[in-house]
């Protein structure tokens, strides 16, 4: 398996050469989608497979370099011009319709293609290697599942390759938002939220840039630096006041890695942070796309004393059988039913009948969305454990929250 580098040097080599002949080239970024529970079991025999199909769809001098998991980089010598770029494209997309035969078994795997050409996008290895990294990006909402780059589109969306260098360079920051206890009238925690300032685009939503780093394979790598910074911050919070617990965002889309758990319980040893200071935080949709490897994943890290938060509840399936599976440790309403329990009885009723439930369960129940004290009243009555919200504060730079912490105690 080739890294970054590698790539950069052979494709450089096919520039010069290319250059030479006055010849046009195309450099396609192929990644076969991941199945989450058939990757975990048969990841090697997917890429392999994946391979052998890739090469029947292309010609004897067209190059592959295995670049990643299932990623492949490939180049495509002495085409006439772009559109035999994208026929190209179009018979690799036809070619995965059968599915792969991994180890024993046949799995349907699905290809996104992004394409950048010789010399029309560059002529060099890096701008070229760039154009189809951000084509890769813009092909994930394409219908055809493959992208000639667009340079006009690449001006106005998040780049994977940005995003990538932002995450090793450490360029992304973590806000940190209060959680109120309801009963002691006091802040016990927060909630850790990653926020991204692109020196090219500005702010970009983190709805944004987290379902880009899902869908690009990046997932692994921002969750990672998400649950180390957060543990740094608090680790600080511990030396100025009183422990503190911090709620961190995963995406399920980092169970299937191996060795997760194992990541996780050095982290908190190298922080000095105790599990029980730390609540993973899940929303009910996405983990109930692979809801088997979810209940293993997050079963394993409860056992570790991690909490496990059910974010976003209602909005989803919130169902009994669900919730019977999951070792969750609380529930958090989403802010829809909250913000208007004042004033809409219905939603107040709703609300209410969550926290029982959260209670019956023996689950913390947690109101997201409370701006206002009639609000706060309102959850009060009703049993809720905490809140999260503007009116206990927006979230801040997790260096300016520490320090506040520290003055006020």
């Amino acid at each position: 398996m080739l890294n970054r580098t590698d790539v950069l040097r052979e494709l450089e080599a096919e520039c010069v050469r290319a250059g030479e002949a006055h010849e046009h080239f195309a450099f396609l970024l192929l990644r076969v989608q991941r199945h989450r529970e058939e990757h975990q079991l048969f990841g090697d025999f997917l890429s392999m497979a994946a391979r052998t199909r890739i090469r029947s769809a292309l010609r004897p001098q067209d190059r592959i370099l295995p670049v990643g998991d299932n990623t492949f980089a490939l180049i495509l010598p002495n085409l006439r011009d772009s559109g035999h770029a994208l026929l190209a494209a179009n018979r690799l997309v036809r070619a995965f319709r059968e599915p792969l035969l991994v180890g024993d078994r046949l799995q349907q795997a699905l290809p996104t293609i992004g394409i950048a050409m010789f010399p029309e996008h560059g002529g060099c290895s890096e701008p070229i290697c760039r154009a189809s990294e951000q084509a890769f990006a813009q092909a994930l909402t394409s219908r055809d599942r493959y992208q000639m780059f667009q340079p006009e589109r690449a001006r106005s969306e998040p780049p994977y390759v940005d995003l990538r260098e932002a995450i090793i360079n450490n360029r992304l920051d973590v806000f940190l938002q209060p959680l109120w206890d309801i009963r002691a009238g006091a802040v016990i925690g927060a909630e850790s939220l990653a926020r991204w300032h692109s020196d090219v685009l500005g702010a970009i939503s983190p709805t944004d840039f987290v379902l880009l780093a899902e869908q690009t394979g990046l997932i692994e790598s921002l969750t990672r630096w998400s649950v180390n910074t957060t543990l740094r911050h608090a680790a600080a919070a511990r030396a100025r006041g009183p422990h503190l617990r911090f709620s961190i965002n995963l995406s399920p889309r980092v169970f299937h890695e191996p060795g997760l758990v194992e990541q996780f319980q050095n982290a908190v040893a190298i922080w000095d942070v105790p599990t029980a200071d730390i609540v993973l935080e899940v929303t009910e949709s996405s983990v109930m796309e692979d809801p088997g490897l979810s209940a293993i994943v997050l079963g394993q890290l409860r056992d570790l004393g991690f909490g496990i938060s059910i974010d976003d509840f209602g909005i989803g399936y919130s169902s009994f059988a669900y919730l019977k599976r999951f070792p969750a440790t609380e529930l958090k309403i989403d802010q829809e039913f909250v913000l208007d329990i004042a004033a809409n009885p219905r939603s107040a009723r709703l609300v209410h009948s969550m926290i029982d439930l959260a209670h019956h369960l023996d689950l913390v129940a947690v109101a997201e969305g409370v701006e206002d004290e009639a609000t706060l009243e309102r959850v009060r009555d009703m049993g809720c454990d905490l809140a999260q919200g503007f009116l206990f504060g927006r979230p801040q730079p997790a260096a300016d929250f520490v320090a506040t912490l520290a003055s006020s105690n």
